[in-house]
């Protein structure tokens, strides 16, 4: 498979492709059960809690509120890797259920910036 062209200005539109495709080649390496659809995509929500952990322990390093561990730094970087960890398995999640990413987040926003919108009042 042909290493896609990523700039570090992704698209949420080429993150989606790119999480339909990393879902095709992670069910290509999986044997039997494993690599049928409830079965990936329950391992994929279990891939998403262990990735949002891991975020959890990020943000608590940072806070100061977390032991650290030998070799374990809590920076700018590593936070960074966190939050991209969570964004992709979000997105493989999304593509194994024909979500459409950018449909839905944009679909949120506009549903979050209408709660702040001045109300109009009525004109008699």
């Amino acid at each position: 498979m042909e290493q896609p062209n990523l700039s570090p200005d992704l698209s949420i539109r080429q993150l989606n492709d790119w999480a339909v495709m990393q879902s095709q080649r992670l069910r290509s390496g999986l044997s039997g059960d494993s690599a049928n659809q409830t079965a990936f995509v329950l391992s994929q929500a279990a891939k998403l809690a262990e990735e949002v952990g891991e975020l959890q322990a990020e943000v608590l390093g940072q806070a100061g509120y977390q032991r650290v561990t030998k070799g374990r730094v809590f920076d700018g970087n590593s936070m960074a890797g966190e939050l991209a960890d969570v964004m992709i398995c979000v997105a493989i999640l999304a593509g194994s259920h024909s979500v459409d990413l950018g449909k839905a987040v944009a679909a949120k926003i506009q549903k979050i910036e209408s709660r702040h919108q001045p109300s109009t009042p009525a004109t008699d």
